[in-house]
C-alpha cells in the first residue's frame, strides 16, 4: 500500500506541466513579435554597429539632406518643430529624428540614424495594428505579413503606420461601444487623446487621425444601422470634442502659454499650402503604381465581403469594417494624387496595401491560408512600390560594414565629421564652415537662402528663422512668422546660393519666385561678403541697406482683365509691353480662380513665357494660391545673377547685357490627367520693379 503523503501530493505533480504549456501555448499565440525584433535588428544603424566606420556619401547636398542634418542640430539645442519651428513634422517627430545624437552628434551618424526611430515605429505601430485585427489568425501569418508590409511596401518616417493603427484601433472602439464593452466617456476621450498625439507627430497625421475617428464611425454606425445605438454614438462624440478642446489649451501650456494658438496655427497653415504650393507631376510608372493597388484591393475587399461564413468571428470579415478601411485607404491616396513622385506614392498606397493584406490574410481556411500567403509573396517580390524605406541590399551593406568597416576614405572623396564626400564638395563645405565660424560668435544664429541648411550644423550655428527652408514660408501667415524670427534672431553672417548648380528650383520654381518676401527681407539687410566658391557666397549682415533701399513700380501696359480658361491647356497672350531701361524684377498681381473640385486634384501648372527684344524667350514657372488675389515676382533673365544685388556697390547689379522684355504669356498646362484646370485667371496688374539704394 502506497504512502499516505504520496496520496495526497499525488495531484499537485502536474502544475509544472500545465505551467510550461500554458506558457507553450501563450508563445505560439505571440511568437509573431519576433517579426519586430528581426526587423529592428536587421535596421540597426552603421554608427551604433561600427562606431569607427565612415560614411560613403556620393550624392551630398541633397534638399532632404539639408533639413534632415538641421533637424536633428536643432533638437540638440532645444529647438523642435511645431513648438519653434514650424515644419512638415512636429515634436515628437523631431525628438525622434534627433537619437543619432546620442550616439554621437556629427554628419556621417545623422545620414545612418536619423529615420531609425522613425522606422522603429512603423514596425510597432505595424504589429499593433495586425493585433487589432487578426487576433483569431495564427501567429505565422502576423509574422509573414509584417515582413512582407515592412520589407516591400513600408514608408519610412511611421507617419502612415501611425494613422493606419488609429483607423483600426478607432473600429474596433466603435464596436466595442456597439455592444456596451466600454463607455462613451472613454472612448472619446481616448479618442481626443491619440489624434492629439498624432498632431504632435505631424500635422497631416493629425489630420488623418480625425478622418480615421468619423470614419470609423460611419462604417460601424452604418454596419448597426438596425440597433439604436445613436444616444451612445452622440455621447462618444460630445466627449471627443469637448476632451479635444480641454487637450488644445494643456498643448498650448506645454508649448508657450494657455491662449497662445501658435502650434496649430502652424499646423493648420502648413496643411492649406501642402496642395497648391507643392504639387508635382505623376509619370505613367507612378499613376501604375498609384491605381493597380487600387483595383486590386478593391477586389479583395469585395471577395471577403462575398465570404460571409465567418463574417461575426472576424472582424475584417465584418461591413463596417471593410467600408472604414477601403474609405480611408482612398482617403490617404490623396497625397499621391497631389505630390506624385515615387516617395509620395509610396506613402499613398501603404493604407490600401496594408489593409488589403490584412484582408487576404483573414480567410480561416487553411488552404485559402496557404494561397493568401503565395499570392501575397509574388506580389510584393514582382510588384513592390519603387521607393520602400527597407531594402534587402541594405542587409548587404550592413553586413560587408560590419566585417570590413569604412576607417578611411576611399580616393576622390575627403573626411569631414566622419562622413565621406567627394573631395570637391569637402572642400566647399570646410570653406562654408570657415567663413561663418569666422564671422559668427559661438552663440549667434546664421541666415542661409535658400535650403542649405546643413552649413548650419557643420559650423556649430542654428540657422535662423521660424520656417524650416525658405520655400514653405508662403502665404501672408508663414512668410510674417518666419520674417519676424529673422528680425529676431539678427544673424550676424550667412550663405546665400543663387539658383544654379549648388541650388536648384523646387519642382522648377526658382527660389525668388517661390518666396520673394524672404529674398528681399535678406536683400535689404545682408550684403555680399565674399564669394566662397562658384554660385556660394558669404553675407554679412548691413542693416543700413534697409534704410537706403528704394522700388519704383512702372506699368507695363497689361490690359487688367479677367481670362476665361475653357480648355485643359491654354496661352492667354499679356500683349505687348514696355519696359523701362534699368528695370530689375516683372510683378504681377492675379488672381487664378478654380472650382472647388481643386481640393479633392490639384492646380494645372502655371508658366510665364517672357519674350525679349534680341529673340530670345525664357520659361517661368511659378505657383499662386487658387482664389486669392497674389503677388508673384519674377526675375527675368539668368537667376544666377540674383547674387549680384548683394554687392554693396550698385553698380556691379546690373553688369551683364539686358534686352528689353517685349512680350508676355501666360501658359496653363496640366501637370497630369489629375490636374485641375483654372475656371479663369484675373491680371490685376503687371509692373516692372526697378530697385535703388542711396549712397
Amino acid at each position: 500500500m502506497r504512502n499516505i503523503h504520496e496520496v495526497v501530493s499525488q495531484p499537485s505533480l502536474p502544475v509544472p506541466l500545465a505551467t510550461a504549456k500554458r506558457s507553450r501555448t501563450r508563445f505560439a499565440q505571440n511568437w509573431d513579435f519576433l517579426a519586430v525584433v528581426l526587423l529592428m535588428g536587421a535596421s540597426l544603424p552603421l554608427a551604433w554597429i561600427s562606431p569607427v566606420a565612415l560614411v560613403l556619401i556620393l550624392n551630398p547636398g541633397t534638399f532632404d539632406d539639408h533639413w534632415v542634418i538641421d533637424a536633428v542640430f536643432k533638437a540638440s539645442r532645444g529647438i523642435f518643430f511645431g513648438r519653434d519651428v514650424a515644419f512638415l513634422y512636429g515634436p515628437l517627430a523631431h525628438w525622434l529624428f534627433s537619437v543619432p545624437r546620442w550616439a554621437g552628434l556629427s554628419l556621417g551618424s545623422i545620414h545612418t540614424s536619423y529615420n531609425t526611430l522613425l522606422l522603429w515605429c512603423s514596425f510597432f505601430f505595424g504589429y499593433a495594428t495586425l493585433r487589432l485585427l487578426l487576433p483569431e489568425q495564427p501567429a505565422w501569418k502576423r509574422f509573414l505579413l509584417l515582413l512582407l508590409l515592412a520589407v516591400f511596401w513600408a514608408p519610412w518616417d511611421g507617419r502612415t503606420a501611425f494613422y493606419i493603427f488609429l483607423l483600426a484601433f478607432f473600429v474596433r472602439g466603435w464596436y466595442a461601444l456597439q455592444q456596451e464593452r466600454v463607455k462613451p466617456i472613454v472612448l472619446g476621450f481616448g479618442a481626443a487623446l491619440l489624434c492629439a498625439i498624432a498632431f504632435l507627430y505631424s500635422a497631416d497625421t493629425g489630420t488623418y487621425g480625425v478622418a480615421a475617428w468619423l470614419i470609423a464611425l460611419c462604417g460601424v454606425a452604418w454596419e448597426g444601422r438596425r440597433e439604436p445605438k445613436a444616444r451612445l454614438y452622440a455621447l462618444a462624440m460630445a466627449a471627443f470634442v469637448v476632451s479635444s478642446v480641454v487637450l488644445v489649451f494643456l498643448f498650448n501650456v506645454a508649448m508657450a502659454s494657455v491662449f497662445d494658438f501658435g502650434f496649430w496655427r502652424r499646423s493648420l497653415a502648413l496643411v492649406a499650402v501642402h496642395r497648391w504650393n507643392e504639387p508635382a507631376s505623376m509619370s505613367e510608372a507612378g499613376a501604375i503604381h498609384l491605381l493597380l493597388p487600387l483595383v486590386a484591393g478593391g477586389a479583395v475587399f469585395l471577395l471577403r465581403w462575398a465570404v460571409a461564413a465567418d463574417r461575426t468571428a472576424v472582424i475584417t470579415a465584418r461591413a463596417g469594417f471593410l467600408l472604414s478601411a477601403f474609405a480611408f485607404s482612398v482617403l490617404a491616396m490623396q497625397s499621391g494624387l497631389v505630390r506624385s513622385d515615387p516617395n509620395h506614392i509610396v506613402f499613398a498606397v501603404f493604407p490600401m496595401v496594408f489593409f488589403t493584406g490584412t484582408v487576404l490574410f483573414s480567410f480561416q481556411s487553411r488552404l485559402v491560408s496557404l494561397a493568401a500567403a503565395l499570392i501575397a509573396v509574388a506580389v510584393s517580390v514582382l510588384f513592390s512600390q519603387p521607393a520602400p524605406a527597407f531594402r534587402l541590399a541594405s542587409l548587404r551593406y550592413r553586413y560587408v560594414q560590419f566585417r570590413h568597416p569604412l576607417t578611411a576614405c576611399p580616393g576622390g572623396f575627403k573626411e569631414f565629421d566622419h562622413a565621406c564626400y567627394p573631395a570637391g564638395f569637402a572642400t566647399m563645405l570646410q570653406s562654408n564652415v570657415n567663413y561663418l565660424q569666422q564671422h559668427s560668435g559661438a552663440g549667434d544664429s546664421v541666415v542661409i537662402f535658400p535650403y542649405q541648411y546643413m552649413f548650419g550644423m557643420a559650423s556649430g550655428h542654428n540657422v535662423a528663422g521660424a520656417v524650416e527652408q525658405s520655400y514653405l514660408a508662403v502665404g501672408p501667415y508663414l512668410t510674417q512668422l518666419d520674417i519676424a524670427a529673422l528680425q529676431r534672431a539678427a544673424a550676424p553672417a550667412g550663405l546665400y546660393f543663387p539658383d544654379g548648380s549648388l541650388s536648384l528650383p523646387i519642382d522648377d520654381v526658382p527660389n525668388f519666385t517661390r518666396s520673394p518676401e524672404i529674398w528681399f527681407w535678406i536683400f535689404r539687410h545682408y550684403r555680399a561678403d565674399q564669394e566662397l566658391a562658384p554660385e556660394d557666397f558669404g553675407l554679412q549682415r548691413d542693416d543700413s541697406r534697409a534704410a537706403r533701399m528704394s522700388m519704383q513700380p512702372q506699368p507695363l501696359g497689361v490690359a487688367s482683365q479677367s481670362h476665361p480658361i475653357r480648355e485643359r491647356s491654354a496661352k492667354l497672350d499679356l500683349g505687348l509691353t514696355y519696359w523701362p531701361r534699368g528695370a530689375d524684377f516683372l510683378r504681377l498681381r492675379m488672381t487664378v480662380h478654380y472650382d472647388p473640385l481643386w481640393k479633392l486634384r490639384k492646380p494645372e501648372r502655371l508658366q510665364l513665357e517672357i519674350t525679349r527684344a534680341d529673340g530670345s524667350y525664357d520659361l517661368k514657372t511659378f505657383v499662386v494660391e487658387p482664389n486669392v488675389s497674389s503677388e508673384v515676382w519674377f526675375y527675368p533673365w539668368n537667376d544666377t545673377e540674383l547674387a549680384h544685388y548683394f554687392d554693396a556697390d550698385e553698380m556691379q547689379w546690373r553688369t551683364t547685357p539686358r534686352s528689353a522684355i517685349t512680350q508676355l504669356r501666360l501658359l496653363v498646362t496640366p501637370m497630369d490627367w489629375v490636374s485641375q484646370p483654372p475656371d479663369s485667371i484675373t491680371i490685376e496688374s503687371a509692373d516692372a520693379v526697378t530697385v535703388s539704394m542711396a549712397h
